[in-house]
């Protein structure tokens, strides 16, 4: 029996009637009554310093890998829980037509924006997603495997965000339990193919590379079997902008996934990746996702790995030790009295040396549980 092909694109598509733009609320962090931390440190000052560099017009690919979604708390990004079908942020066509190198954003009728993302604000996979509420997976008496592809799979991409897309499709067979999401990278050395599960009707593609080609799919299963996927959809992501990092041909820091010691205040819990940098020490992280993690400080590799505190902020410009340009958002945010007294790194100013010793407690010096600095992690770049 010939099966029936589902009707695409039954609901509303965005952005069909002009709308006045519509900022986004950014959560950009910055500390009361001032704009930037500003560098008062000698240039005579050597060891642990890091330099400030001008970031070149190049781009930082990131490597596709196979992973799980990962259920994440709503943030103050979506107050009331408003969808991405009802924002006004979410529209058919990008605000600008060219992205921050001047190359022309992929348009076609399954791919939406969000716009409204200011240039110095982190891109945040964990804010976009608030627009894509959870659902809860009731019981299935599941007869037989499923019969219908999912239907209406769209991109939605993040304007000024090139390393991940959300996809989103409406389930079409009642037998459903989960879905199989295959993401395949089309380049000059062939393709790459990476595959993830999740129970919900959406899910994250992380880790994507600036200006490279997709297709995307969705399969769905159950425990007796696959059913026929979904009509593939094409995406080309947009330049990575050079206001978030740089390349540098050959001097790239290569994240290596390696289990640490850590003195376990974040509130990310995923996998942990370290790299080595100039300065004798080492960085790592714990993963929340690709763009949300905790970062810590260690002198050994295999010693315990340490907080960074902040004299003069909440670890905004932290973002420096994973390469990132920016001032990133930080949470949670907590005065020093209102945090556990413990031992760790810190210090007042970006690019200044950091120093070892207590914080938290009455030390005046602050700490958070996460950071997003607009760098995904992991990656060879």
């Amino acid at each position: 029996i010939a099966q029936a092909k589902p009707v695409l694109w039954s609901r509303t598509r965005l952005g069909s009637v002009p709308r006045p733009a519509v900022h986004a609320k950014p959560n950009f962090v910055r500390k009361l009554g001032e704009t930037d931390k500003v560098n008062l440190v000698e240039k005579s000052e050597k060891s642990d310093f890091l330099p400030q560099k001008v970031p070149p017009a190049t781009a930082k690919p990131t490597k596709l890998e196979r992973t799980k979604t990962t259920m994440v708390p709503p943030t103050a990004a979506a107050t009331k829980q408003e969808t991405w079908e009802e924002s006004d942020l979410f529209k058919s066509q990008p605000a600008s037509d060219i992205d921050a190198l001047g190359n022309k954003r992929y348009v076609a009728p399954h791919v939406v924006y969000q716009t409204g993302k200011k240039p110095d604000e982190p891109c945040s996979i964990t804010s976009s997603l608030t627009y894509f509420p959870e659902s809860e997976p009731g019981e299935t008496n599941v007869t037989s495997r499923p019969k219908n592809p999912p239907s209406n799979l769209t991109v939605v991409t993040v304007e000024g965000c090139p390393s991940f897309i959300i996809l989103d499709w409406e389930k079409t067979d009642n037998d459903t339990t989960e879905y199989e999401v295959i993401s395949t990278a089309k380049g000059p050395d062939g393709e790459q193919v990476s595959v993830l599960t999740t129970n919900q009707t959406h899910t994250a593609v992380e880790n994507l590379k600036p200006e490279s080609s997709y297709e995307f799919k969705v399969k769905p299963k159950n425990e007796l079997g696959e059913g026929p996927p979904s009509e593939p959809v094409s995406f080309s992501t947009e330049s990575a902008d050079p206001r978030v990092s740089e390349n540098v041909s050959g001097k790239d820091a290569i994240w290596t996934q390696f289990p640490f010691k850590t003195d376990s205040y974040s509130d990310c819990h995923g996998k942990q990746y370290v790299k080595r940098t100039w300065y004798r020490k080492f960085v790592g992280v714990q993963l929340c996702n690709s763009l949300r993690y905790k970062i810590y400080l260690s002198d050994s590799l295999t010693g315990k790995f340490y907080n960074i505190g902040d004299q003069s902020g909440f670890g905004e410009d932290h973002c420096q030790f994973v390469d990132s340009f920016l001032d990133g958002r930080t949470g949670r945010q907590l005065r020093s009295y209102q945090l556990p007294s413990r031992t760790g790194f810190y210090r007042a100013l970006r690019q200044e040396p950091v120093h070892f010793g207590q914080m938290g407690g009455h030390s005046h010096i602050n700490y958070v549980s996460w950071y997003e600095c607009g760098m995904p992690i992991p990656g060879k770049w």
